[in-house]
């Protein structure tokens, strides 16, 4: 079969095989880091901001600083430009990236091992791109980092082996901009040079050249990408100086653990990665790892011992299995990063993304003869994994639909998680199961010492505490947050809420201006303040901090909510009509817009009325004035569908509300 024909059976079938494996995962929402990195992030929804990408911001919202990778922030905002908040385009860029990679890696193994039979070839690339352990690389948006630095240093790779010079420097600075570990870029080439050049015969008119004449002609290119790797280290520490106030104002991170604890705990992450690869179940977003304190603990002993036999393997290999040598060297590389820097959560299954490589073009070394010897049997046992690996990946895509899911299958799959515990419990808050969420809340704080997982839960069970009308528990709840950490701006945010409810208005008042002093670009706030000025018929003041939250926020569908409003009491009927709509294109499924619009359009006799105000009662059953407006509605129609305006004013009666005595006695519900 001619190489062209096999290159394009190859692309078509890495392409079709990767759609189909991640379709349903196409509409799955926004979780975690993304809602930080894309929704509530001011900076992509407005391609101005471009400029703060390369001046170390990351997010309008205030996290621990210390991601430089502006590139990634551009993809983003690309995406905010053409589909604004759905999800859909965000993973269908995701997708592309991963089949792309998957090509890069049948291009690798094309061209280190040119005798790879090419069934061999395409079988283990289908394996890449089906893998479960990617699956988390691919929906979870915000690993979007790891799939483009493993684009940009494959292709910088590929193009570095054809001899080009200039373009794989010029990759190499996009990946540095898309994350961090694209460091690692330089030591691959220089494992490369010193493991597999000799017998790939690469040296000037086909001979085999001494080390010191390699490097003495690549010295330049050499010393070029290393003039590249400094720069960078120093320009991004220039733009992470940070000031003593936004080291306060940033959310708490995890304990740090020491640079031995961290080396400690990343051998045994490094066999851990092994174990998935091997055998990917159970898959988490958040594996529990204990943090290794000591040498002498049997996970770092064992650990410690493999790698080093795993280095040791890389310079006795290098003259028998050179291209097995080199890509475990690749494998240990791509890690290292890991080593150094000290995560949050240190073990993730998209760290692994790109070290992956490293194991893929082993084992086509490893296999190449007995694929030729047993190739009907290699090829039913490669289908059979493809089968296996392909239900897992949907059945994942499916964990990762919402929030809820993926919480639910994590805190599942690792019951000792206090992050899937906490944001478990803020799941079912938001839909009403407060039993449960507290549970998951008290369990998170038994599970961690760890103070910023206790200031997120503390302010979460504020929250509940609020809904319930327990006031005092809520500020108790607050305040040890502040004591955790007294410049976290949510925390005022919410403690002023729990004064309104108290009808404290003064000391609400006090508590979102320090909010505010923290953070003067929370919207939240700027909304608390405005909705308050509008219940006081403040308009003027109301109107202004409801522009603020917009000017702060574009996506602030509250905000336009409450502009709606003011525009109304003003007699601007079409602008509050206007905003109205924009706060339901933010919020589709924000009830009191609805009714809102519905009201206003009754106003003006305009049948639209009756669209909204039913979506209003579909989306809120228990809004009982809602019901109640709708009964009138149906009772003015020409005829009157008395049958439905009995049917909603009855339930308007149901839910608590004084439905007036004339329209009941009209209606025929109450007696003459």
């Amino acid at each position: 079969m001619e190489k062209k024909l096999q290159d394009r059976i190859t692309v078509t079938s890495l392409a079709l095989f990767c759609l189909a494996l991640y379709l349903n995962s196409l509409w799955n929402l926004f979780v975690f880091d993304d809602l930080h990195t894309i929704v509530h992030n001011l900076y992509i929804k407005d391609w101005r901001n471009s400029i703060l990408f390369f001046k170390g911001l990351y997010s309008s919202e205030i996290i621990p600083k210390g991601m430089f990778r502006p590139f990634l922030m551009l993809t983003f905002s690309f995406n905010y430009l053409f589909s604004g908040l759905h999800p859909l385009g965000y993973h269908i860029i995701n997708i592309l990236i991963h089949f792309l990679n998957g090509i890069l890696l049948y291009s690798l193994f094309r061209f280190l091992r040119k005798d790879t039979p090419f069934g061999l070839i395409l079988l283990l690339s289908l394996l890449f791109i089906a893998h479960p352990l990617n699956s988390e690389t691919v929906n979870y948006i915000s690993c979007r980092s790891d799939l483009l630095v493993t684009f940009f240093i494959l292709a910088g790779f590929l193009s570095y082996l054809k001899g080009r010079f200039l373009l794989p420097l010029f990759l190499y600075a996009l990946g540095l901009l898309s994350k961090e570990t694209a460091l690692v870029f330089p030591l691959l080439l220089f494992a490369y040079d010193f493991i597999l050049r000799e017998s790939l015969d690469i040296g000037e008119g086909g001979h085999s050249q001494s080390a010191f004449k390699w490097f003495q002609r690549k010295g330049i290119f050499y010393i070029v990408i290393i003039g590249i790797s400094i720069s960078y280290w120093v320009y991004r520490s220039i733009v992470f100086s940070l000031s003593a106030k936004a080291i306060l104002s940033a959310p708490l991170s995890s304990p740090i653990r020491s640079f031995s604890s961290n080396i400690l705990t990343q051998a045994v992450i490094t066999l851990f990665y092994l174990k998935l690869f091997i055998w990917p179940h159970p898959l988490n977003i958040h594996h529990t790892i204990p943090i290794i304190n000591s040498l002498f603990n049997p996970l770092a002993y064992i650990s410690v011992i493999a790698i080093m036999i795993m280095v040791i393997l890389i310079f006795i290999l290098r003259k028998r299995q050179p291209f097995v040598s080199f890509n475990l060297a690749w494998y240990l590389i791509c890690l290292f990063p890991k080593f150094y820097a000290v995560l949050n959560y240190p073990a993730m299954e998209h760290h692994f993304y790109l070290p992956s490589f490293g194991l893929y073009l082993i084992i086509a070394s490893l296999t190449g003869n007995l694929y030729l010897k047993y190739r009907r049997k290699f090829i039913y046992l490669a289908c059979g994994l493809l089968g296996v690996f392909t239900i897992l990946v949907c059945f994942r895509n499916h964990e990762w639909r919402d929030a809820f899911s993926l919480w639910q299958a994590t805190a599942k799959n690792s019951p000792s998680s206090a992050t899937a515990h906490n944001n478990l419990g803020i799941e079912y808050a938001q839909r009403g199961l407060t039993i449960e969420a507290k549970e998951e809340f008290n369990q998170a704080l038994s599970l961690s010492k760890d103070k910023s997982v206790h200031l997120m839960v503390r302010q979460n069970l504020a929250g509940i505490y609020l809904a319930e009308g327990k006031f005092q528990d809520a500020i108790e709840q607050l305040n040890e947050a502040i004591r955790i950490h007294p410049n976290y701006y949510f925390i005022y945010h919410l403690l002023g809420n729990v004064y309104i409810k108290q009808g404290k208005t003064e000391e609400a008042e006090k508590a979102w201006v320090k909010g505010l002093s923290v953070n003067p670009l929370s919207s939240d706030i700027q909304e608390d303040f405005g909705f308050l000025y509008l219940q006081q018929n403040r308009l003027k003041e109301a109107k202004d901090y409801f522009q603020k939250a917009i000017r702060s926020d574009p996506d602030a569908y509250l905000a336009y909510f409450g502009l709606g409003q003011v525009l109304e009491l003003e007699s601007d009927i079409e602008g509050a009509i206007k905003d109205y709509l924009k706060s339901l294109r933010l919020k589709p499924n924000y009830a009191y817009s609805y009714y809102r619009l519905g009201r206003l359009y009754v106003q003006k006799a305009d049948r639209r009325a009756l669209r909204y105000l039913k979506e209003a009662v579909i989306l809120a059953p228990d809004y009982a004035v809602a019901h109640n407006d709708l009964a009138v509605f149906y009772d003015s129609m020409d005829p009157p569908q008395l049958e439905l305006a009995r049917k909603h004013a009855q339930k308007a009666i149901a839910l608590g509300y004084k439905v007036d005595k004339e329209f009941l006695k009209k209606i025929d519900l109450l007696p003459e």
